[in-house]
């Protein structure tokens, strides 16, 4: 499984970018392999995002390179180039359906 942690600033308000993330969680509810999405903010920093568990490799970049992931900037209006880790994740401590 692979993990990928996105965080960044948007130029939106809080109330734009949740409902920003309700018009798009159908599209996210398609994407191949994407086995769950956490949607996560930061108060202290500003900072907005997800972490995405991909059931692979493949299905992880598939999604990086997809106009949903590209349109990302323009929909939440990024106020600086947003932080991107793609993390390979080792061992599940609580074994659960899809995770």
């Amino acid at each position: 499984m692979e993990l990928l942690i996105f965080l960044f600033k948007s130029g939106l308000p809080m109330e734009e970018i949740a409902k920003a993330s309700e018009k798009r969680a159908e599209q996210y509810r398609k994407v191949r392999g994407l086995l769950q999405k956490f949607y996560v903010s930061d108060p202290t920093t500003g900072h907005v995002g997800g972490i995405f568990v991909f059931d692979s490799k493949k299905n992880l970049k598939a999604f990086r390179d997809s106009d949903l992931a590209k349109s990302t900037g323009a929909v939440y209006k990024f106020a600086e180039p947003p932080s991107v880790r793609a993390l390979e994740i080792a061992k599940v401590l609580h074994e659960h359906k899809g995770i």
